[in-house]
């Protein structure tokens, strides 16, 4: 099931079951003798094929049913702006259904601001959102639990609009009413906790954002004692929101307690215990640590290599992350020798792995290198994210086109494409000229790419709007893993970055 369902309850399909239901209160149907006929010389005359064409028309409720099944559809193949047009047809069709739809009308409305939220339409999401959760308050209460599904929503919509304090006011909401319905230490509550940390890090209130996340340990270890595998799944997440935040040290103990877990569960040689290596490893990474990051990687390799049965994909991921950490620390020679054996693990082992190979090696990725700011002030100065809650921003882009070569380099960079023009082209070079990159391979060996795209989305201010002086948020917590920007092999191959 794909993300996006976790805003969608499932009332879409109660709806779906229950949509040519008229409700308790709707007017009783017309009897015979309550309608008049119209004279016959005002009957309109069908064709025989045209009646046929009327009969075999569907109504509402089918038509419901057929735009329902396409909004799924639509959200599965991420075609968010068209499944928003549906989702508002489905809306219409439940109020033609229904008088007065009440709460039938919640689900539909859900799922339109779902799709608008994901197609980047927050202003009409936060309405929609808005919409339904006044419905539900109306018929079912302020307390019903159909109203966490919306509020969450709501909140993801101000989040993504940088409206923080409004979007932990809808999350907290949305909480109150989980934990009334179902404890303290049910799974349905991590989403919302993931949005609060998500808000309080833009406001840099970070002890309150990591709280929600430690919790989240807590939540697992009493909902379920037993589930060892989830516990350490729990300690993971813990450790990369500390890797990703700059506070390794944490990381690498929340990594080695989700490894400690699985080895009282599993064994010495439990492949769960791989990805906690792996995710240890970045976080050495991150801080700096490359000859710990690799001695921990080689550790992952080993344990690849212990299982009876081979698993070609984890040891080409494990080998793809030996040569990252070799690029990132200008040893090519060396990278290149662990790329060429990812490549082989990924070769002559089914169409699975070929795509696989393919993620890793059809074109070149940015994997470290400067950070890059994602909101600027008029003069390209970077910005605190909570600044996109204070001033009017606008969607700026800058792309690049450069030749990556074989061993990992940027060469001849030169921008291509700038919005709003020479706001952040220096920048971007020389970020571009800094960072380190996985090569394409060809056939098994690494090569040089020429006319290869990277772009770099960010918002930024107007001139005239006055700046808020604070900090960009990641020089107050040094080593946060940067976003990379998205690379491309020519202008019309799909984006992909690490």
């Amino acid at each position: 099931m794909k993300a996006w369902r976790c805003l969608l309850p499932a009332c879409l399909l109660a709806a779906g079951a229950t949509q040519a239901t008229a409700p308790a209160d709707a007017p009783a149907a017309a009897t015979a003798d309550a309608i008049t006929p119209p004279p016959a010389t005002a009957a309109p005359v069908i064709p025989p094929g045209d009646a046929e064409a009327v009969a075999a028309t569907p109504g509402p409720a089918a038509q419901r049913e057929a735009a329902q099944q396409s909004f799924l559809r639509l959200m599965d193949e991420k075609r968010y702006a068209e499944a928003a047009t549906t989702a508002a047809h489905i809306v219409e069709l439940t109020q033609q259904l229904h008088t007065e739809p009440g709460l039938g009308l919640a689900a539909p409305l859900a799922n339109l601001g779902t799709a608008q939220l994901q197609s980047g339409d927050l202003d009409s999401a936060q309405a929609t959102y808005i919409q339904a959760i006044d419905l539900i308050e109306r018929h079912d209460g302020i307390a019903s639990t159909r109203l966490i599904n919306p509020l969450t929503g709501l909140g993801e919509a101000r989040l993504r609009a940088g409206l923080y304090l409004s979007a932990i006011e809808a999350y907290e909401r949305a909480l109150q009413v989980n934990h009334a319905a179902s404890g303290f230490y049910n799974l349905e509550q991590i989403r919302i906790l993931d949005g609060l940390s998500e808000a309080f890090l833009g406001l840099e209130k970070f002890d309150r954002a990591d709280a929600r996340q430690r919790s989240q340990v807590t939540i697992h270890r009493r909902h379920d004692p037993d589930d060892h595998g989830a516990l350490a799944q729990a300690w993971q997440k813990l450790g990369r929101w500390y890797t990703r935040t700059g506070q390794q040290q944490a990381a690498q103990a929340a990594f080695q307690d989700a490894r400690r877990v699985l080895r009282k569960d599993g064994g010495d040689y439990d492949p769960r215990m791989i990805d906690t290596l792996l995710g240890e490893a970045m976080s050495y990474e991150s801080e700096g640590e490359l000859p710990i990051a690799a001695t921990v990687l080689k550790r992952a390799l080993d344990l690849v290599d212990a299982q009876p049965v081979m698993d070609h994909a984890r040891r080409a991921e494990v080998l793809v992350a030996l040569g990252d950490l070799q690029i990132v620390a200008r040893q090519p020679r060396a990278a290149r020798q662990h790329y060429i054996d990812a490549w082989q693990a990924l070769s002559g082992h089914g169409e699975t792995l070929l795509a696989a190979r393919d993620a890793y090696f059809a074109r070149p990725q940015r994997i470290g290198g400067p950070r890059l700011p994602e909101v600027v002030d008029p003069d390209g100065k970077a910005r605190p994210a909570a600044a996109l809650g204070q001033l009017e921003h606008e969607q700026g882009l800058v792309v690049a086109a450069l030749t990556v070569t074989a061993q990992g380099r940027a060469t001849d960079a030169r921008i291509i494409e700038s919005t709003p023009p020479g706001l952040l082209d220096k920048q971007f070079l020389r970020a571009l000229d800094g960072s380190a990159f996985r090569p394409a391979m060809i056939d098994g060996q690494p090569v040089d790419r020429p006319d290869t795209q990277f772009r770099h989305s960010f918002r930024f201010s107007p001139a005239g709007m006055a700046d808020s002086g604070q900090a960009d948020p990641a020089t107050r917590r040094k080593g946060e893993r940067i976003a990379y920007p998205e690379a491309t092999s020519t202008p019309g191959d799909d984006t992909a970055g690490r």
